[in-house]
């Protein structure tokens, strides 16, 4: 075991290592990171304060908030715990993981979870949150569990059981959700319920298309009801087989509903107030 203290540089074909001590074990080729220490490769760069790395394998183990960053620079991976291996590109991250890629503008978060290089494919669970902040209005997502598959530029999210998001201009819940950015349609599936300003929509299954400023429309399929908060005593609802809703400047002006269709309406005279109920 040899000790190695000030400015210690360690080197190979494959990466460097910079550190202020080091120790290295001649017979097993693995240095042990005992102060901050910088390990950079052509796949990337890790920083850590703690840990050890096998100099034959390419593989470490590092504690105390240790972080991976991409070759690219615009993808890093942080948690208590990290295992990495340079060759594979694969890392696997325990407590407060947090995977931040910033040039899709795309955080998860999770007490668990892994990230392949090579696959793009990332992985959380256990309190596992989802930010995307790439349009105008950032949406958050919780889930029990999350997977992130990337394509080029395009991403395509899943999130499984107690799905929770939220948008400034709506929110909703779930038992299972869907999201692509390649056309921006957001699926909620297994008994969900949807706020957008003053309504509540339920259904089988409920679409959303989205754009970089709001709603463009959203298609309800299978039991559809939308119920509208008019006044603390009167609420305007519609129920049908399938419900499609479309927005403009971010308000609904139309609603069209297909099979068994049925509504209750409240209508509204100006200086008079509520004058009945259509239904």
């Amino acid at each position: 075991m040899a000790s190695f203290q000030n400015i210690v540089l360690l080197t190979n074909p494959q990466f460097t290592l910079e550190s202020d001590t080091l120790l290295y074990n001649t017979n097993t080729k693995i240095a042990s990171i005992v102060s901050p220490s910088v390990i950079e490769g052509d796949s990337g760069i890790i920083y850590s304060d703690k840990g050890w790395y096998d100099t034959v394998l390419q593989e470490s183990r590092l504690f105390d908030r240790s972080t991976v960053v991409s070759k690219d620079k615009t993808k890093t991976m942080t948690a208590d715990t990290l295992f990495y291996n340079r060759q594979t590109g694969f890392g696997e991250a325990f407590g407060n993981m947090l995977l931040n890629d910033t040039a899709r503008k795309v955080i998860l978060m999770g007490n668990y979870g892994f990230y392949d290089e090579i696959k793009n494919f990332a992985f959380a669970t256990d309190s596992a949150q989802f930010i995307e902040y790439s349009q105008i209005d950032t949406l958050f997502l919780h889930a029990d569990t999350l997977q992130m598959q990337t394509i080029d530029t395009e991403r395509e999210i899943k999130a499984y059981y107690g799905v929770r998001f939220y948008r400034t201009d709506m929110q909703g819940v779930c038992d299972s959700m869907q999201y692509n950015t390649i056309d921006s349609l957001l699926c909620l599936y297994h008994n969900p319920v949807l706020w957008h300003e003053s309504y509540q929509i339920t259904g089988d299954t409920i679409k959303l298309f989205l754009n970089s400023e709001t709603i463009e429309r959203f298609e309800v399929r299978s039991y559809a009801f939308a119920i509208e908060h008019v006044d603390s005593l009167y609420f305007n609802q519609l129920k049908g087989r399938n419900l499609t809703t479309f927005f403009r400047d971010g308000e609904a002006y139309k609603m069209n509903i297909d099979g068994n269709a049925q509504s209750i309406y409240y209508p509204i005279e100006e200086g008079k107030g509520f004058i009945g109920q259509n239904s």
